[in-house]
């Protein structure tokens, strides 16, 4: 089981889109994926068509893992009606957590405590929809996880904050050589046929080279008109940003299962 966080502290650099497309991309290729959302604007669980249902959320699982309270995870887990995945929603009261993972003896590894757990070994891979802010939710995705995606919005601002996203990357898994830990840096919203796109591209791989993804996401309405449907772009065989994440989602499975071979 890998755990993948998908994280920037930019916000609209794709980070939703990426996690829904390529969990979806995984688990149409014979993956058992689940997607956890822990942005507190729960943009992943609408997406996926969630709506309250009295059963617990990630607000709730953090909350028992703290308390160091039996945690039914059964309970956490949905089901999505339009892709072969399962998710645990968000809520807006995630945003009240902070406080009280700050509570916890060892705050760092709260969502490491829960990942790591027995019960999640079913998943052969486990994606984090992350907020945009670096703050101590974050870290303990960023501390939980085996591997990070970053996405780049083709945009200058998007760039650079890549630096930052690193730099914290390294202090919380201390250890300077993080090259084992990132996937890579995924270009999103890529304007075709604009200099800007293209130069924002040419500076990550002048910068960070065989960490960026030759296979940049293009910028096309379809990746908005999935949400109103609650599916991926990639359940659309005719989705040029569907075929693109399936690429990508290619190369991700082929490095994951090669190390755990």
């Amino acid at each position: 089981m890998t755990k993948i966080a998908i994280s920037n502290q930019k916000g609209g650099c794709g980070k939703t889109t990426t996690v829904m497309n390529l969990g979806a991309a995984c688990s149409a290729k014979g993956r058992k994926v689940l997607l956890v959302d822990l942005d507190p604007q729960h943009h992943l669980s609408s997406w996926l068509g969630f709506e309250p249902d009295g059963n617990p959320t990630a607000t709730e699982l953090i909350y028992y893992a703290v308390a160091r309270q039996p945690i039914a995870y059964d309970n956490y887990i949905r089901h999505s009606k339009t892709e072969r995945l399962d998710f645990i929603p968000s809520s807006a009261l995630l945003s009240g957590m902070l406080g009280i993972i700050a509570q916890d003896s060892n705050s760092a590894e709260v969502l490491s405590r829960i990942f790591d757990d027995e019960y999640f070994s079913k998943y052969d891979y486990i994606f984090f929809d992350c907020q945009t802010a670096l703050d101590l939710l974050v870290t303990n995705v960023l501390k939980c996880c085996d591997k990070l995606l970053i996405p780049v919005q083709a945009d200058v601002l998007s760039y650079e904050g890549v630096e930052q996203m690193i730099d914290t990357f390294i202090k919380v898994k201390n250890d300077p050589d993080i090259r084992k830990y990132i996937l890579g840096m995924l270009v999103t919203m890529y304007v075709t046929n604009t200099k800007h796109s293209a130069q924002i591209y040419e500076a990550l791989k002048d910068s960070y080279g065989k960490l960026v993804f030759e296979q940049y996401i293009s910028f096309r309405t379809e990746a908005k008109n999935a949400v109103g449907y609650n599916k991926s772009c990639v359940s659309d065989k005719n989705s040029t940003v569907g075929m693109q994440y399936s690429e990508i989602a290619n190369l991700i499975m082929e490095v994951c299962e090669n190390e755990t071979i």
